[in-house]
């Protein structure tokens, strides 16, 4: 019997997760908008970090693993990035059709194991949202972080964004605590902190009225961490 290649098994099993998930029923549109919401929240603050960490570099090259529709590098584009700096790759080729579709001129790729197909040291940040917390495979999320580090530059980052509570409503996830993320990159993170409040609670608010919303917005727990690490 021939070995099972847990690396092409972990992202059949992932695909399919994602492929399954795109196929179900509409969410309501309630949560549409907290969903939306929570995604600028997201993306503004992974250009705060970006540029703080960064200031030396006029347009840092970003590279967004996971980038499922395109939708985190459009909001790069929409934030001034030239679409030549921006790149991105997913394992669903649906979803890579539409990043495609909606970020003309980047250079957005179908890959389907944690070895990334781009050069070494070729930008200057990485980044990866709600995609190591959808690897349940412990020795998948090193090798994939350790593939970022190879293609971000000396000095550059790797920026991480993912579930730190666990979903009883999704088995296909898993959350990455502080000691999680430590044990993927082999040390803590240079800097991390809570964001996203629960998003049941941000969508209950925006079908009541925009001032609960925005309540929820503010005081909902935050289930998901960014995190952040200097690539040495």
């Amino acid at each position: 019997m021939e070995p099972i290649d847990l690396a092409s098994a972990e992202a059949n099993r992932i695909r399919q997760a994602f492929e399954t998930r795109d196929r179900g029923r509409r969410p309501r549109a309630s949560k549409m908008r907290a969903g939306a919401r929570l995604a600028t929240e997201r993306s503004e603050r992974m250009r705060r970090l970006v540029r703080a960490l960064l200031a030396d570099i006029a347009v840092p090259e970003i590279l967004d693993v996971g980038c499922g529709g395109g939708g985190d590098l459009r909001a790069w584009r929409d934030a001034g990035w030239p679409a030549e700096k921006l790149a991105g790759l997913d394992l669903v080729e649906d979803r890579v059709i539409q990043a495609r579709a909606l970020c003309p001129g980047m250079d957005i790729r179908h890959s389907v194991g944690p070895l990334l197909p781009f050069a070494d040291r070729q930008f200057d940040v990485a980044t990866a949202a709600t995609v190591f917390s959808s690897i349940l495979d412990p020795s998948v999320r090193r090798d994939l972080f350790a593939d970022m580090e190879r293609v971000v530059r000396p000095n550059g980052l790797i920026v991480l964004y993912d579930f730190v509570v666990r979903n009883p409503r999704n088995g296909s996830v898993e959350p990455m605590g502080l000691s999680r993320l430590a044990s993927i990159a082999g040390r803590a993170p240079d800097h991390s902190e809570r964001l996203s409040p629960l998003i049941y609670a941000v969508a209950a608010g925006a079908a009541v009225h925009p001032w609960l919303e925005g309540l929820a917005m503010r005081v909902a727990p935050r289930t998901h961490r960014i995190s952040v690490w200097r690539v040495r």
